[in-house]
């Protein structure tokens, strides 16, 4: 005897109140977050630089006798230049497949999700280049699997021999006298040097209760920068695939093996130094460096081949490196 069963009785169809779409959590990406934002207003211009020297240099103040002058000192000056390139991306969509959206899709929205997801990730890429390798910074450090010499600390994955704690004092010493008095507020890792510092016996110690791999504590981001005596750890955790378009993911952590240590100040200004200013030119139309802005292009130019829309993204920024010596740099400081 015939039956109906159920796929006989309904027709698939999308569902109207879910799709998915990967989309990294927002909180993943410092790019924006580690130094402060210069606003400009040209594309290309040049600032001032007081000689650091002049600041600090001792022996020049004498004792003045009555009726004579005070010593005359001087100081100096020097320029240089940033230049904020504008970054975009853009998609387009036909009339035919606009007119044949399900309900449940929105693609113009998922195409602007898409290409500001895009430009996030790339500005995290670029922002690594720039302020998270070796051979940027005034110190230059190695994490190495053996003792380690001078510029070396044992890897923080050795959980029996490494000190940690004792490498970020040493290097943030370092720094400090190398920059003039700045010590380093913000330490930046990648998401993988964090994995291991949360189960490192000598962080687990210093938390209340005197922790230990096997009876852990909760290790919060908040609790690293006390514990390494910074105002910020920031840790980068945004995945980057590198795998060209049609072949399988090829996933890593942008933030990679190593750790890093800048001074910033709390905003940008006159006499103000930093390790690293990011300039946005905001004067440009749509393209401002606090974030990312949609254009819409519609027209009969389009319309000539088939094309209903087009969806682009702008970005306009340079990150730049103001003072070497107010950053510190650890290589592969995890194995």
């Amino acid at each position: 005897m015939a039956m109906l069963t159920p796929s006989a009785v309904h027709i698939d169809a999308p569902l109207t109140n879910l799709t998915i779409a990967f989309l990294q959590d927002a909180n993943g990406f410092i790019a924006d977050r580690v130094f402060p934002k210069v606003s400009v207003s040209k594309k290309t211009d040049k600032y001032y630089i007081y000689n650091r020297a002049d600041f600090n240099r001792v022996g020049q103040v004498q004792p003045r006798a009555p009726r004579t002058q005070a010593p005359r000192v001087g100081m100096s000056l020097s320029t240089d230049t940033y230049s904020a390139d504008v970054f975009s991306l853009a998609t387009d969509f036909d009339f035919d497949t606009l007119a044949n959206e399900d309900a449940a899709l929105d693609i113009r929205s998922a195409g602007a999700q898409m290409l500001t997801h895009q430009l996030l990730i790339d500005r995290e890429v670029k922002w690594a280049t720039s302020y998270f390798a070796g051979s940027i910074w005034g110190t230059d450090w190695t994490g190495v699997s053996g003792s380690p010499s001078t510029n070396q600390v044992r890897q923080w994955s050795d959980y029996t021999n490494s000190t940690p704690i004792a490498d970020v004092t040493n290097i943030t010493r370092t720094m400090q006298l190398k920059s003039g008095g700045f010590k380093p507020n913000v330490m930046v890792v990648g998401k993988e040097v964090r994995d291991v510092l949360v189960n490192n016996p000598s962080i687990l110690s210093r938390l209340n209760g005197g922790a230990t791999v096997t009876n852990t504590a909760l290790v919060t981001d908040a609790k690293l920068a006390e514990i390494f005596g910074v105002e910020e750890f920031l840790v980068m955790e945004t995945v980057k695939n590198t795998a060209a378009e049609g072949l399988t993911e090829a996933n890593a952590f942008i933030g990679g093996k190593s750790a890093a240590f800048y001074y910033r100040p709390r905003a940008a200004g006159l006499m103000v130094p930093s390790a690293g200013y990011t300039f946005t030119w905001d004067d440009l139309e749509n393209a401002s460096g606090h974030g990312i802005t949609i254009k819409s292009y519609r027209g009969d130019y389009l319309a000539i081949d088939g094309v209903a829309e087009v969806l682009e993204a702008n970005l306009a920024y340079d990150h730049k490196v103001v003072s070497s010596d107010m950053g510190a740099f650890i290589a592969t400081v995890v194995a």
